[in-house]
């Protein structure tokens, strides 16, 4: 067996049994370097062969010249991998810039911090730090934090720049499933500071008002779903989306609009190839949130709040069909026993048990 075989696509780019390497020639010497282990995906060695070969071409020897990668510099290689895979936690936008909740949470509290320091130099104490620091502000935050500095050193080591993974010792917060249903009274408030909110706001912000509404009327995903709705998936009173968050099953996911919700969608200009134009009405949210005194709920409250009430009225099959479920297993967990439901059933079963007893 041969010791290595060339790459199709890079032909300086060797694959052996274990490792992919790079072979160049530089002041008549013949080189080679490795780039990582056969663990890393191929389009990953591809792109760091041929950035390789592009300082060779200017006369740069980078086993010479190797420098400390920052974290910042593996996080991009690591974007530039989950994009070249498909998967829908990073995109591009017109600029060709990676957009994403990842890349949001990196920007926000990695990126100006330990993202610039070099990956040797990066201990646990000093991810523990951040970490502590982050919690101040947002718990589940900070435990995502060290979950992309985790990923990203696990890229890191498979690609041969360090062979330790600070971030895999650091002690997180523990995260409970979260069950925050929603009462009537709360649930006709929100209703009411929306109304409220809609006759004074400005009329360039009636669009997030009118966000708020559709999440509430038809349990869809708010940034994936409702907030990348383009004309274009609109058929008759319905939502055919084809990129969604569960599209690796080859399903279009349908989202069904109520009479109601075709109403708010029939208001709004098509001055835009996206319906709402809004990614996320956070500001918007927050006021009426908390003008309804329900500080604690969140935006995806409220689609959990859709599946709790279809649960009180559908059979779960049908719920899970229209949030876009897998399964009803997934449903479950958003069909919630509230309160009132709780004490009616009680009272029903008691008034049951009762009658068996007495007429006996």
């Amino acid at each position: 067996m041969a010791r290595y075989k060339r790459d199709t696509k890079v032909n300086n780019l060797l694959i052996t049994e274990k490792t992919y390497r790079v072979f160049y020639r530089i002041n008549d010497r013949k080189r080679e370097l490795t780039l990582g282990t056969r663990d890393i995906p191929i389009n990953v060695a591809r792109n760091k062969a041929q950035q390789i070969l592009g300082e060779v071409a200017q006369g740069i020897d980078p086993l010479n010249n190797k420098k400390s990668e920052t974290l910042n510099d593996v996080f991009q290689e690591r974007l530039e991998d989950l994009y070249n895979r498909g998967k829908k936690c990073v995109s591009k936008n017109d600029k060709g810039e990676f957009v994403g909740e990842i890349v949001r949470s990196w920007n926000n509290d990695i990126r100006k911090t330990l993202g610039r320091e070099p990956l040797t130099s990066i201990e646990t104490g000093d991810i523990t730090r951040l970490h502590r620091e982050v919690s101040k502000r947002a718990k589940y935050q900070a435990n995502r934090v060290v979950q992309e500095i985790k990923a990203t050193y696990e890229l890191a080591i498979a690609l041969s720049y360090t062979k330790f993974n600070p971030a895999k010792y650091v002690p997180t917060h523990p995260e409970n499933r979260r069950n925050r249903p929603i009462t009537d009274k709360e649930l006709a408030e929100l209703n009411r500071q929306i109304n409220i909110r809609e006759a004074k706001i400005h009329p360039r912000h009636l669009k997030s008002i009118k966000y708020i509404r559709l999440v509430l009327l038809t349990g869809a995903r708010c940034v994936s779903e409702i907030g990348n709705a383009k004309w274009s998936d609109l058929k008759d009173n319905k939502l055919v989306l084809k990129n969604h968050k569960t599209d690796y099953q080859g399903e279009d996911r349908v989202i069904q609009l109520s009479k109601q919700a075709m109403a708010i969608i029939n208001s709004l200009e098509k001055k835009d190839e996206y319906i709402l134009g809004v990614k996320y009405p956070f500001h918007t949210w927050r006021a009426i949130r908390d003008a309804a005194g329900c500080p604690d709920l969140q935006f995806k409250d409220l689609r959990h709040n859709f599946g709790t009430l279809g649960g009180e009225i559908e059979k779960l099959e049908d719920v899970s069909g229209m949030m876009g479920h897998s399964s009803t297993r997934t449903t479950e967990r958003y069909r919630k026993l509230r309160d009132q439901k709780a004490a009616i059933y009680n009272q029903e079963i008691s008034d049951y048990m009762t009658k068996i007893m007495m007429s006996n």
